[in-house]
């Protein structure tokens, strides 16, 4: 079998819910050039060479990570997003679908590892260490990036730090829509960068959002919102979180929401900041 060189760091499965069928484009904006554009397709779109090939002993190996990812969250994404929209619709048993969100929260939780900023960050900074603590060589130069843990352990380690999680998901049922970042979701932490995951958000498809929360933040009850008014200032606030976690780019269903979107950030300066939606629901009496 032909193993791929072009690597996704936002899963395929997962582009494809924001990309405009009848439109036949998914619209993008570049924070750092302050650029509009938009392609056909999605096999070319938040992706790299080589993004996730490391060494396995003194070979190259450019399949296992990507089998990672299909294990945790990517075989079977329609699956998970088909309960989470029943969930929200009929309002059955939390424990039919708790498995699904936390297969998806797993899609949350290594989304910035997968980036190619965090991870030039992250080789960066281990090898200095590796460096100064060792006295070693540089890294492999075969490598574009040292991907010294796989997506299956820090996955796992974050879903269990979190452990349990409670969820909110909201449906939009207007003209609003989510926005994707390069990140595919976002992470609050308990001090800002650092400490342990608070909260995930992660636009599991153009009308619905899952917020995932640790129970270090309160008892907080399975929450549902419906949005049926259009520009929806909870909408705006999510996706202010979502463009403001991304490194680079977004993508979004709708070119002229995408537009509208940035251009209010900028107006009310919300570009740079994170509101981290901690408003959604209340926690349960003590």
């Amino acid at each position: 079998m032909e193993v791929p060189l072009n690597h996704h760091f936002v899963s395929q499965c997962h582009l494809k819910e924001f990309f405009n069928e009848e439109e036949g484009q998914i619209y993008l904006h570049d924070k750092q050039l302050n650029n509009y554009y938009q392609r056909s397709g999605t096999k070319r779109i938040f992706s790299e060479k080589d993004l996730n090939t490391r060494l396995f002993g003194n070979k190259i190996d450019r399949h296992s990570m990507e089998l990672e990812l299909q294990v945790l969250f990517e075989d079977d994404f329609a699956k998970h997003l088909a309960a989470v929209k029943q969930f929200h619709q009929d309002h059955q048993a939390i424990e039919k679908v708790y498995e699904d969100m936390n297969y998806l929260a797993l899609m949350a939780l290594v989304g910035e590892y997968r980036n190619p900023a965090y991870k030039s960050g992250l080789d960066r900074t281990l090898d200095t260490l590796k460096i100064q603590v060792t006295n070693s060589n540089e890294p492999d130069p075969r490598l574009k990036y040292q991907n010294t843990k796989g997506y299956l352990d820090v996955g796992h380690i974050l879903l269990k730090d979190m452990d349990p999680i409670t969820f909110a998901i909201v449906s939009i049922k207007s003209n609003d829509h989510f926005i994707l970042p390069d990140t595919s979701g976002f992470l609050a932490r308990q001090n800002l960068y650092i400490g342990h995951v608070m909260q995930f958000g992660l636009p599991i498809s153009n009308k619905l959002f899952l917020l995932g929360r640790s129970t270090r933040m309160g008892k907080y009850p399975t929450t549902l919102v419906t949005i049926e008014d259009d520009d929806s200032e909870m909408v705006f606030r999510i996706n202010s979180d979502l463009v403001n976690y991304a490194y680079k780019t977004v993508a979004c269903n709708d070119k002229a929401f995408l537009q509208k979107t940035i251009n209010k950030m900028r107006q009310v300066r919300f570009i740079g900041q994170y509101f981290q939606e901690y408003s959604i629901g209340k926690p349960n009496p003590q």
